[in-house]
């Protein structure tokens, strides 16, 4: 029952997300830290691992961050943020996993764009809705 609860609220929260960088091409603080005390609670509630584990999940998130920093916001504090958040009920594999799914189909999207002359080198867009499938990818896996 819990693992039920765990995914489907890792789903909306990857819905709303997605919705939310796809139309404003920004993501709400509020909802951000909400999911992320919420998750971050149900995690520890349950004791699914050590707070090393936790720690460790928490990983891809942080270099996304530091990669946002990098890049000058090339990628997202947004979405290095929903990265973190998910990484505390997420365990690390599974969060590469969707990462890496997610930006096969992310480029899959962009060759078909350029492509079709409907987008640049330069044009952005948005990663969540391509995380949302990886992850999906990950659960069904």
């Amino acid at each position: 029952m819990l693992k039920i609860v765990k995914t489907v609220g890792i789903f909306i929260f990857l819905v709303c997300c997605s919705l939310q960088d796809i139309k404003e091409k920004q993501l709400s603080v509020k909802m951000l830290v909400l999911a992320g005390i919420s998750f971050a609670a149900l995690y520890l509630l349950c004791g699914q691992a050590s707070f090393e584990e936790w720690r460790r999940n928490m990983l891809p998130g942080m270099f996304a961050f530091f990669l946002a920093f990098l890049t000058k916001e090339q990628i997202g504090y947004g979405d290095a943020a929903c990265l973190a958040v998910l990484g505390s009920v997420v365990s690390c594999d599974a969060l590469l996993g969707a990462i890496i799914s997610g930006l096969l189909l992310l480029s899959i999207y962009s060759l078909a764009l350029l492509i079709g002359k409907k987008a640049d080198r330069k044009t952005k867009l948005p990663f969540l809705p391509f995380l949302t499938a990886g992850m999906l990818w990950q659960m069904i896996i």
